[in-house]
């Protein structure tokens, strides 16, 4: 099955092939917004992100301290290396738990959890779907824990 969804002239395609997708967006799309997409369309509630090639720009990752103390990348950068999880939340969304690690012009790097980020030229996502497995967002009194059903 072959997806593509267009939305102000921005395009974003999917496919399921086995178990896995592959998404990939264009320049302008919100990373999280279209990713949300297409999990949506194309069913998957619970995966593991394998790869995405590309890059962001406007970028926000964060490091938890109790709560995420967020840092903002406006410039362009290169999606070094991206892994995380597709899980549900306990009011029945999809909670994708996503860390990167972006490199700028000089080849610093920086990473963490994504908060959120503007596709730059192109990301291109492998995530693996769990089929007879499920991933389980659930509140506890301080945190946020994966539950595997």
């Amino acid at each position: 099955m072959f997806m593509l969804a267009c939305w102000r002239l921005l395009c974003m395609k999917y496919k399921v092939g086995g178990s896995i997708l592959m998404v990939k967006l264009d320049d302008g799309e919100d990373f999280l917004e279209r990713l949300h997409e297409a999990l949506r369309e194309a069913g998957v509630n619970s995966g593991v992100i394998l790869s995405c090639a590309g890059m962001f720009r406007n970028s926000r990752i964060a490091f938890f301290k109790g709560e995420y103390a967020g840092r903002d990348f406006p410039e362009p950068m290169e999606i070094v290396s991206m892994e995380g999880n597709i899980a549900l939340s306990e009011d029945g969304k999809i909670f994708p738990h996503i860390h990167v690690c972006l490199a700028d012009e000089s080849q610093k790097a920086h990473g963490g959890h994504l908060l959120g980020a503007t596709v730059h030229n192109t990301a291109e996502l492998a995530i693996l779907i769990l089929k007879d497995v499920k991933l389980l967002r659930r509140k506890t009194d301080s945190r946020v824990e994966l539950q595997i059903e």
